[in-house]
């Protein structure tokens, strides 16, 4: 909407020029929103996340029981930050656990997030 005020502001008669328009001011949209805030607590999340994905590895595949408990406590440990209301600190928590799933336990790290199978 923003981008068509100012094509009709403006009035470019030139198709090419308002495409251009539009592209540059994605791009502008784009790393103003790729400027990511730092939390203060994003290095003990990063550290936390990776202890709490070695928990988890380290637990026997075919005791389930055990490994839902590593689950549970991954998540306990990745809430303390959501409580405080840090999501940089929650997404930091969630990138180093999914990285260190990902590199130590491909297998594991699949049957976790299917998802990230589609990508």
């Amino acid at each position: 909407m923003f981008v068509s005020i100012i094509c009709n502001f403006v009035a470019l008669q030139n198709h090419d020029m308002k495409y251009l328009l539009h592209i540059l001011l994605m791009m502008a949209l784009l790393l103003v929103g790729c400027g990511e805030k730092k939390s203060p607590l994003d290095a003990e999340a990063r550290d936390s996340g990776m202890r709490a994905a070695a928990a988890l590895v380290a637990v026997d595949h075919t005791d389930t029981m055990s490994m839902e408990r590593a689950v549970m406590d991954a998540k306990a440990k990745q809430s303390v930050y959501a409580l405080k209301r840090d999501s940089a600190a929650v997404r930091a928590f969630d990138e180093a656990f999914r990285s260190y799933l990902k590199e130590k336990d491909r297998l594991l790290y699949q049957s976790i997030f299917p998802e990230d199978q589609k990508r």
